[in-house]
């Protein structure tokens, strides 16, 4: 029973390898490309209370995953001004990469628009909890149109033994 249990698996799994179509329509199109220079600028939603947060993006290369998706490599300053007690302030540089969703051509249209990043690097923290460390950040864009998008962006700084800082800017990236 077992045994012809297993064979009906095998035969299952190697059937549909075999009946695969190739559904998934991909292109090297991206949101974001080398040259570009883009600001981001919003609300800061921070631990140390409400603010405005913004920053600068440079692109400068791009690795393409075969038959995937291009993956874009920059440079980023963010910077966070929030008040609570007092003011504080947090910036950050930061290495990036962006992997968008524009060359995913099997997806609908709106899905199409989003453009994730990630990035890593130094940060200081000027105020309540100032101090310098390693920072790390995320974010999400939504594109409008080929230069305006929605952006969620987060940064977050551990100061080396002292604490750490953190920003989360909801507003606009404007690609120049």
């Amino acid at each position: 029973m077992r045994k012809t249990f297993a064979v009906l698996v095998l035969l299952l799994a190697f059937g549909s390898f075999a009946g695969a179509q190739d559904t998934f329509t991909t292109t090297m199109d991206s949101h974001v490309n080398v040259g570009d220079l883009m600001l981001n600028a919003g609300l800061n939603f921070g631990w140390g209370g409400l603010g405005v947060g913004g920053g600068v993006e440079f692109m400068f290369a791009e690795y393409e995953i075969p038959s995937f998706a291009p993956l874009t490599f920059g440079a980023a300053a963010k910077a966070a001004l929030y008040f609570s007690s007092g003011v504080d302030i947090d910036l950050a540089a930061l290495a990036t990469m962006h992997l968008g969703s524009k060359g995913f051509k099997s997806l609908p249209a709106f899905l199409q628009n989003f453009d994730w990043y990630w990035g890593v690097g130094l940060g200081v923290g000027i105020g309540t909890w100032g101090g310098t460390g390693i920072s790390t950040g995320s974010g999400i864009c939504y594109y409008l149109n080929p230069t305006l998008a929605i952006n969620a962006d987060y940064f977050y700084t551990n100061y080396f033994g002292s604490g750490s800082g953190s920003s989360g800017v909801l507003g606009i990236r404007l690609t120049l």
